[in-house]
């Protein structure tokens, strides 16, 4: 009987080390790029279930992933989709055409550097409760329910032009503030400081990705953003919430909810709005771009809506604008005045998926050429992602 016990002390002895050694391992993952064009910042989006069962001793882990035989560290992010508990790791990589490569996931060493997060956002209420994000590309605002007490009820959605990779958002509020103070409209961020300026006029327009409600052929606006909530903040994905006032729109009353989301490196915000309805069984809603006076526009129904647009000063180059339809999202392409639009039809409770966004001739974004090249990649990036391939048991000999 003692030599049994001391067999079974042996045996949970080796198991024990065996799972240490497993949780120690890295655990190789291949991922393979189906399309023949480079994606640059591209974002791998795996779940952290799946790496929990692989790696049960990894579940309060910090994780930390890099390319199998290169050096440094790849940026990541515990990420929730649905701005709750964390259910993905989101990890930041380039990867050539029509490659693949290995990636070592592996609890992140103690002396770990954190990731630079080029992803940035935050309320304004010092400017009427804005709110703006950016990433190192771009940058974006949304105005908030005190301006309309100036009278300005503008829900679309504006762009401020800058140059990469700088972030802007703190500098020009803090220097805009200032300017006023001094009474010193030099300051203004209406007035490039050399990183670039607002010189996009949104108004009565969707700006850059506004939504609205539809109706006899024309939109019928929203009020201003009356709720903003952060769920992510970087350094791979940003996430924001935004609510808007119930609005009517003929018999139908609207309330719609964004989900909002900035990846680093890229030019487009990606969005899901739900709608409630009341008054009747479904309703159309549109999601628009701003053309203004003496703007480009090309459009493939509204599927792809590219707009290289007129800044409201000439020294300031083209603005490139665009709305994107998500994947398997359908929607119906419509002109007015002064915006193009997608117009859907959805039931109470049903959602809307599109991405929009924008480029600065004198940023990184040349011309309009090169604008329709970015977003012809980027829709075909977004419909082909990255393929996952995990090791094929959960055993230590497929990761060595």
């Amino acid at each position: 009987m003692r030599g049994l016990a001391l067999l079974a002390v042996w045996l949970a002895g080796q198991e024990a080390a065996m799972a240490g050694g497993n949780a120690a391992r890295p655990l190789v993952v291949e991922v393979a790029n189906p399309l023949a064009l480079a994606r640059h910042d591209e974002v791998l989006s795996l779940p952290l279930a799946e790496l929990r069962r692989r790696r049960p001793a990894w579940d309060a882990c910090r994780l930390a992933v890099r390319i199998a035989g290169r050096p440094g560290l790849l940026p990541v992010q515990c990420y929730a989709d649905d701005g709750g508990t964390p259910d993905r790791l989101l990890v930041l990589l380039d990867i050539a055409p029509r490659d693949s490569a290995k990636l070592d996931i592996f609890p992140a060493p103690v002396d770990a550097k954190a990731s630079p997060n080029p992803l940035y956002a935050r309320q304004v209420p010092e400017r009427d409760d804005d709110f703006a994000w950016e990433n190192g590309q771009v940058a974006f605002r949304i105005y908030g329910s005190a301006l309309e007490k100036t009278g300005q009820v503008f829900p679309g959605i504006d762009v401020w032009s800058k140059r990469p990779p700088r972030h802007v958002v703190d500098a020009w509020y803090r220097r805009d503030a200032e300017g006023q103070r001094l009474n010193d409209p030099s300051m203004s961020y209406h007035i490039d400081h050399g990183d670039g300026l607002d010189s996009y006029e949104v108004g009565h327009t969707p700006g850059d990705g506004g939504t609205a409600g539809w109706l006899d052929g024309a939109p019928v606006a929203s009020r201003n953003a009356s709720r903003v909530r952060i769920t992510a903040l970087g350094p791979v994905r940003l996430r924001f919430e935004v609510d808007y006032p119930a609005w009517r729109v003929g018999k139908v009353l609207l309330r719609q909810h964004k989900v909002v989301t900035l990846d680093a490196g890229a030019h487009l915000n990606r969005q899901v709005v739900t709608y409630r309805i009341a008054g009747a069984p479904r309703a159309t809603v549109a999601a628009g771009v701003a053309v203004h006076a003496g703007a480009d526009l090309v459009h493939d129904g509204a599927t792809r809506i590219a707009v290289w647009d007129t800044p409201q000063k000439k020294s300031a180059g083209r603005i490139a604008t665009a709305l994107l339809l998500a994947p398997d999202e359908t929607a119906r392409y419509a002109r007015t005045r002064d915006a193009a639009w997608a117009l859907f039809d959805v039931a109470d409770g049903g959602s809307i998926r599109f991405a929009s966004g924008a480029g600065w001739s004198q940023g990184d974004m040349p011309d309009f050429r090169a604008w329709q090249a970015y977003l012809h990649d980027y829709s075909m990036r977004w419909s082909h992602p990255l393929r996952v391939h995990w090791p094929a048991t959960t055993t230590d000999a497929t990761d060595r």
